[in-house]
């Protein structure tokens, strides 16, 4: 729904503490507010207006879509767009709850963005700022240096972590299982090439245990699910950082990746998911031969 930019005078719930710059891409920089999930993500240049109101509704999308799985991996809820520059306010109904019970969420006003920097941008849950990006298709380096925001995670580190955690982590097959099992929803079900998306272990946005998540929706592109070419999906998983295990046959989790990736497919678009999974066998194949 769109609403008008006349701010309310009553107090908001959720109005905006002094937001905390935790990091900037390619177009944008993410502010997160003290003690509480959500994040904003506002444009460095207001020419890239399109980009993020496109990136906020894929997100809603792609929430909608695949929310209501059992997977292992969670999608933030998009909460709000604000384009200051036209006084534009978008935001869309709150979705099922999922967390605790908690105090019921007011509509989004304005006054929500009155500290942050005066372009277009748009709010959406967080889990804690500390990421692990789950590398399992690389096998990296030892290093004496850690950066908790941006914390790599191989198969090697997750199994330390998984050992000394036993209670908190879910086993390595089952989170390769439910990569697959997202990528091939991505796909098949909400029709995106899934690239630049990422996979990362974070605190959980309603408690304090560890949660898996999917974040950064803003480089895909949608394709043509009803085309038997699979070149944009293929270009995209390779494209992206090595989150999925390698697509090598005799390997243990890509075999765990690949078997949720085709349960987790419609019969209608099962010659496509077969087709991808060849593909990308067959290119990784190749670089390994080449290498």
């Amino acid at each position: 729904m769109s609403l008008s930019a006349n701010a309310s005078s009553e107090t908001h719930s959720l109005e905006a503490t002094v937001p905390v710059r935790i990091g900037a891409g390619s177009f944008a920089t993410i502010y997160a507010l003290p003690g509480r999930a959500i994040v904003s993500k506002v444009v460095h240049l207001q020419d890239h207006l399109a980009q993020i109101k496109h990136e906020y509704e894929t997100l809603h999308n792609i929430h909608g879509t695949l929310c209501n799985t059992d997977s292992i991996f969670a999608i933030p809820r998009a909460l709000a767009f604000f384009d200051p520059s036209a006084q534009e306010l978008l935001y869309h109904p709150p979705s099922p709850h999922r967390g605790p019970l908690r105090q019921a969420r007011s509509p989004f006003n304005t006054a929500f963005f009155a500290d942050l920097p005066p372009r277009a941008c748009y709010a959406s849950e967080l889990p804690t700022p500390l990421l692990g990006r789950l590398y399992f298709g690389k096998e990296l380096r030892p290093s004496a240096f850690v950066n908790t925001s941006n914390f790599p995670i191989d198969v090697a580190r997750y199994r330390l972590l998984q050992d000394q955690s036993a209670d908190e982590l879910s086993p390595i097959e089952e989170v390769a299982e439910g990569m697959g099992e997202m990528l091939s929803r991505i796909h098949w079900n909400a029709g995106y090439d899934a690239r630049d998306v990422e996979f990362v272990l974070a605190g959980d946005i309603y408690s304090a245990a560890a949660r898996l998540y999917i974040i950064d929706f803003n480089q895909m592109q949608s394709f043509n699910k009803s085309h038997n070419d699979v070149t944009p999906l293929v270009e995209a998983f390779f494209s992206n950082d090595p989150y999925y295990p390698r697509p090598i046959p005799g390997d243990q989790l890509y075999q765990r990746f690949k078997q949720a990736y085709i349960r987790s497919c419609t019969l209608d678009h099962l010659p496509g998911a077969n087709f991808f999974l060849r593909e990308i066998e067959n290119y990784q194949a190749t670089k390994t031969v080449t290498s």
